[in-house]
């Protein structure tokens, strides 16, 4: 079953890493990138490896259909 789901990384990602994630939207905010969309439980999985090979730091993940406020 597909999740939505929102994940903030921390700075703001340029274009090249913004295009690692082509089938999410990428959204910058104040110091932060957001990388939302919907996901089945594999696919957020190899989402949060590619994250992590690209040496990105996961500041928080959303899960669910509450995805509208963004911390800071």
């Amino acid at each position: 079953m597909a999740e939505r789901y929102r994940i903030r990384v921390s700075n703001r990602l340029g274009p090249v890493l913004c295009n690692l994630f082509t089938d999410m939207r990428t959204v910058a905010v104040p110091r932060h990138t957001v990388i939302e969309g919907t996901l089945s439980r594999d696919e957020f999985r190899a989402l949060l490896l590619r994250v992590e090979q690209e040496g990105l730091e996961v500041v928080h993940v959303r899960c669910g259909k509450r995805t509208s406020a963004i911390h800071r």
